[in-house]
Parts: structure tokens; C-alpha cells; sequence
């Protein structure tokens, strides 16, 4: 009986082994699921903060353009969240003004104000050039002075004595 006993105690010391083994082995494949687990999660909260601060960014820049885009377009006050939803899905604040306007029949074009046409000459008065007339005897050159002259011998208002 006392063989029968020593193979009971080996056969029970490497029993407890296998099992301290595989004891082992579960808690590593635990401990490299919850690693992994833990892995993911940080990723997915990750890609959460950057797509919620995108969209922040977005809201921001929707709201700091849209104050000058109802200088032009004064009826998208009444469509401000139609409008901001197509902000953030891409659109530019233009685009998504006169779409969500065109769909509700309330787009009006902004209307051009006509310029004056410049003047050519440079200055800030309307100077018209001079025509038809006589120039006056001080803009006239000396062949033009020459000229009269003569016309005027010839007509008799003078004459050379």
C-alpha cells in the first residue's frame, strides 16, 4: 500500500502543475483580451473626440461666416438649422444658402449696384473736353496765330500799312 500511495502523490503533484500551467496560460490570454479591449477602446474614443472637435471647428466657422452671409441673403435667418446642417455635412456657406433658399422659393439674387463709369482723365471732377469753340489765343501755336492772321488781312479786319 505504501507504493500505491507514492504514485497517488506524483500523479497528484503533477496534476497540481497542469493545472498551475493552464492557470497561467488563462490568466495571459485574459490579461492579452483585456489589453486588446482596453486598445480598442482607446482608439474608439479616439476617433470620437477628433470627429467631435471636427465638428466643433465646423459649427465655429459656420457661425463666424454666417453673420456676413445675411448681409446678402437676409431670408436664411429663417432657415438658419436647414442651412447649418448642410454646412457641416460639407457644403460651402454659399452653397448651402441658395440651395436651402431655392428649395423653399425665397432666393432672391444679391443685387449689383451699378458703378458710375470711371473717368478717364483721373480726378475726382466730371471734365468734359472742350469741342467745338476757338481756342482761346494762349493755347494756340504760333503757325495756328499766323494762320488767323492772314485770314483776318484777307477779310479785311486788318491791314498792313
Amino acid at each position: 500500500m505504501a507504493e500505491e500511495d507514492i504514485l497517488d502523490l506524483e500523479d497528484s503533484e503533477s496534476v497540481e502543475r497542469q493545472n498551475k500551467v493552464e492557470k497561467r496560460i488563462k490568466d495571459l490570454s485574459e490579461k492579452v483580451k483585456l489589453t486588446s479591449d482596453e486598445r480598442d477602446e482607446k482608439e474608439r474614443l479616439l476617433q470620437e473626440g477628433t470627429k467631435q472637435n471636427e465638428n466643433l471647428k465646423k459649427e465655429n466657422d459656420f457661425l463666424n461666416s454666417f453673420g456676413d452671409a445675411v448681409a446678402k441673403y437676409p431670408d436664411a435667418v429663417s432657415h438658419k438649422e436647414a442651412i447649418k446642417d448642410k454646412v457641416l455635412k460639407g457644403y460651402s456657406m454659399n452653397d448651402a444658402i441658395i440651395s436651402t433658399l431655392a428649395s423653399e422659393g425665397k432666393y432672391n439674387p444679391p443685387v449689383k449696384l451699378e458703378t458710375p463709369p470711371e473717368n478717364p482723365a483721373g480726378g475726382s471732377a466730371a471734365t468734359r473736353p472742350l469741342t467745338g469753340g476757338e481756342k482761346p489765343i494762349s493755347e494756340l501755336t504760333r503757325e495756328e496765330k499766323r494762320a488767323k492772321l492772314i485770314d483776318a488781312e484777307q477779310r479785311g479786319d486788318i491791314s498792313v500799312t
